[in-house]
């Protein structure tokens, strides 16, 4: 749902906008202009002490940690097709939409984040550098 200028998209659905306000524990941080995010390959940029990795697949955009779960290398290189984006490292493909792992070396899934989309801005919910989280 749209409210004014703000679009907010759950980790859990984020090809359907929501309407909820950022987790508990986290607070939205601006990462990059929806402009900046190129459909054929990831966008990498930081907030909150996180290294981020933003994907866009039509009008959905997605953010994850820039970490690979197969042995935590980042993504950056990665190749973006079909609803999947793929490690440069070693292979690893990954559901653009969730996260979630659709083909090895790795059984874990990328580490998705809630987005919301305020005056063309891309925000991410994300707890504070200094928690651990």
């Amino acid at each position: 749902m749209t409210q004014g200028r703000i679009l907010t998209l759950p980790a859990e659905t984020p090809d359907l906008p929501g309407t909820h306000e950022a987790p508990q524990g986290t607070r939205w941080h601006p990462v990059c202009s929806v402009k900046d995010v190129d459909e054929e390959e990831p966008f990498f940029g930081a907030a909150a002490g996180r290294e981020l990795m933003i994907i866009r697949q039509g009008a959905r955009i997605t953010v994850f940690d820039d970490h690979c779960p197969h042995v935590g290398s980042s993504m950056v290189g990665a190749f973006v097709e079909d609803g999947q984006v793929e490690c440069p490292l070693h292979g690893a493909c990954f559901d653009t939409s969730s996260g979630a792992v659709l083909d090895g070396p790795t059984t874990e899934d990328l580490v998705c984040h809630p987005v919301r989309i305020v005056a063309d801005q891309v925000e991410v919910a994300l707890p504070p550098a200094d928690s651990g989280a």
